[in-house]
């Protein structure tokens, strides 16, 4: 037998020893240390990686979202909104970022895709939306 190919047992060796690492990513509450993420959060920054967690959500009317900081430096910058609606993201503006720790919420009342930014991580796509449904 050629010393470099493995053996069928090896190979399953290989792969049971290493399948719950693999699943190790897929499990708890996705992506901040096993942390459970409560309904209607999304994550801010998780892992330092510049992102919204998850970056789409669909809610009801009258829905309260709830955004928490991971990581620092972010901010939340509306970029469009349905006719009618009043939501001006996290309070001063494209120049004003928060840091771990920081929790901000908002409730949606007009139905439509609401798509936001942090402004400093925008050209890295740091991009999120909101679909709001009656």
């Amino acid at each position: 037998m050629d010393s470099t190919r493995l053996s069928r047992r090896t190979l399953l060796g290989i792969g049971a020893s290493t399948l719950p690492v693999a699943l190790a990513g897929c499990m708890g509450g996705g992506g901040d240390g096993g942390e459970d993420r409560p309904e209607n959060t999304i994550w801010v920054g998780p892992d330092n990686q510049l992102i919204f967690d998850p970056d789409s959500l669909t809610v009801s009317t009258g829905t309260e979202v709830t955004w928490e900081w991971k990581s620092n430096t972010h901010n939340i910058v509306v970029q469009s909104q349905p006719d009618g609606a009043s939501w001006e993201g996290t309070e001063g503006g494209e120049s004003n970022t928060f840091d771990t720790g920081y929790v901000y919420s908002y409730t949606f009342e007009t139905p439509g895709t609401y798509e936001y930014d942090c402004a400093p991580h925008r050209q890295q796509g740091m991009v999120g939306e909101i679909v709001v449904e009656e």
